[in-house]
């Protein structure tokens, strides 16, 4: 299924706190596809070196495979890992009702407690994701680029985990995690420094997403220092996981961090595994660097507010995620 290099990659990464997740982008392939990608998270679901799955359009009988593949792993975690995103789509409109009814449409008509309603961070997608919390429904918000919509996706969260705390609802089975596209961050950083057309700027390149990850980090351990975080914990919360995706080989090492994630395909793993060189906790207490970077990216011209805008609306997360068979 996968080399013993990957495998080990995998291990060592979860001994660091970080869990791995599969990206199964190509299980809309057919059916053969279909199977494979279920064979895969199963196979490593068994030996525990999977956390989770992240699906694009398949199947409901994938889905609801995939999920069941995954559910022992979230037993046995007590709801920590074992989850499987899909999307909602808001076929029905733009509004964030849109977005909550299509949620739950999805949430029910599955029926796993660890499947996680994707939604995007536009306004109504922050508005769904509180009021998708406060129902009981696991919510994965994305993409992040910045650490502005952080700080609201963060603010959406407390604010849904505290409705749903006080309607009596078991915070343990409500789950949300962050995906932030770190690779298409630097790439879309590093063209802008290719227009400065400066030798010295080329210092700056392949340093926005890891600099973002840094202050994103730092800022979800400020917030869950607080007394309200501290509330809802005792009440059972598990902590809101950010999850590194779409990113290159040298982007692994520096981040890894305790209750992250780490997002692969198949071939990406093998890719990450056979370059990169991991070497323990890289995200603690990193965040005034990660700050200075940005300053410094900044400094050389690059607009960030307007970089991770145009990324934001260039992403588009909204996808029909599971076909009915005919």
């Amino acid at each position: 299924m996968i080399s013993r290099t990957a495998s080990a990659m995998l291990h060592q990464l979860a001994a660091e706190g970080v869990a791995p997740w599969l990206s199964a982008d190509g299980a809309d392939g057919g059916a053969d596809s279909a199977d494979s990608v279920v064979d895969v998270l199963s196979h490593l679901a068994r030996r525990r070196l999977v956390a989770g799955a992240v699906l694009a359009e398949v199947p409901s009988a994938t889905l609801h495979r995939v999920c069941d593949a995954l559910l022992p792993v979230y037993l046995d975690t007590d709801g920590r890992d074992g989850h499987v995103s899909v999307t909602a789509c808001r076929g029905r409109g733009t509004g964030a009702e849109n977005l909550v009814a299509a949620a739950r449409d999805l949430y029910e008509g599955v029926g796993r407690t660890n499947l996680l309603v994707r939604l995007p961070t536009d306004p109504a997608g922050l508005m769904a994701l509180r009021d998708c919390l406060a129902l009981g429904i696991g919510v994965h918000a994305g993409p992040v680029y910045s650490v502005e919509r952080y700080g609201e996706v963060l603010d959406a969260f407390f604010a849904g985990m505290e409705r749903a705390l006080a309607s009596g609802l078991p915070l343990q089975e409500i789950t949300s995690v962050v995906s932030v596209p770190v690779g298409p961050l630097d790439a879309a950083v590093n063209a802008r420094l290719d227009a400065v057309r400066n030798a010295r700027a080329d210092t700056a390149r392949d340093t926005a997403a890891v600099a973002t990850a840094r202050c994103l980090y730092g800022m979800r351990e400020d917030r869950l220092s607080s007394d309200w975080w501290r509330v809802i914990r005792t009440g059972g919360a598990q902590l809101p996981l950010l999850l590194w995706t779409d990113s290159t080989p040298g982007q692994v090492a520096p981040l890894v961090g305790a209750n992250t994630a780490h997002v692969f395909t198949v071939a990406r793993l093998e890719e990450a595994a056979a370059h990169a060189q991991l070497a323990g906790e890289a995200l603690m207490g990193t965040a005034p660097e990660g700050a200075q970077a940005l300053k410094e990216l900044v400094s050389w011209g690059v607009d960030m507010d307007e970089t991770t805008r145009r990324l934001e609306e260039a992403t588009t997360e909204c996808v029909p995620p599971v076909r009915t068979e005919s």
